[in-house]
């Protein structure tokens, strides 16, 4: 029986990924680099510290990591207000909370904009726990994410299902031990994800993988 779904953020619940490719971008073109939506395959549910690594070896960048993802996180911040949730998703979210199942985030995204991505989408709870990279001593594929939400809220794994759009985060949920449902954005994504994942194509298939009917 499912006691709690761990939604992953960035593609799944909130429409950012094309925000996080924009800060990106205004980065690598702040240090005299100019790239484009080739770059977004390579960092696709990829944790800012890595994407920094990547762009430094690319393109030869000598720029720090806090400089560099101060220079996000502002960019980041200024879009953030405009940001808006997948569709149907936030419908399949409520629907959840509305049969008492537990709900959590596990993101890859550090905890400022991760907090700024709840705001955006009006689920910040007192309550309600949420894993960044902040959180963890390794980010997503990695186990230790989903681990961690799991041991805040004292279930097995068994107990739970993940909600992943990157075959990057249904790796780690897999590793964890987890059953995962796997949305991509993108039909092409869908052969990247690896065969222990549920396919669901629409938020319609995601509602009733997660058992729910409609509202």
């Amino acid at each position: 029986m499912i006691k709690a779904i761990l939604w992953d953020m960035d593609g799944t619940l909130a429409e950012s990924e094309s925000l996080h490719l924009q800060t990106l971008l205004e980065a690598l073109a702040h240090h005299g680099v100019t790239a484009g939506e080739e770059m977004h395959p390579l960092v696709f549910g990829k944790t800012g510290r890595e994407v920094h690594a990547l762009c430094c070896e690319r393109f030869g960048l000598s720029v720090d990591f806090a400089s560099w993802s101060a220079f996000r996180a502002r960019a980041y911040l200024q879009g953030a207000t405009k940001l808006v949730a997948r569709p149907g998703a936030l419908e399949v979210y409520r629907a959840a909370k509305a049969a008492g199942i537990t709900q959590a985030i596990v993101s890859n995204a550090s905890r400022m904009l991760l907090e700024a991505n709840l705001r955006a989408l009006g689920i910040e709870e007192p309550s309600l726990v949420t894993i960044s990279v902040n959180d963890v001593r390794h980010g997503k594929p990695n186990p230790e994410p989903y681990e961690r939400a799991a041991w805040l809220l004292r279930l097995d794994p068994e107990e739970v299902i993940a909600v992943e759009d990157s075959p990057t985060g249904a790796r780690a949920a897999i590793a964890a031990q987890m059953r995962v449902l796997a949305w991509p954005v993108d039909d092409n994504d869908a052969a990247l994800f690896p065969a222990e994942a549920q396919l669901v194509r629409s938020a319609h298939e995601l509602a009733l993988a997660l058992g729910l009917g409609p509202e």
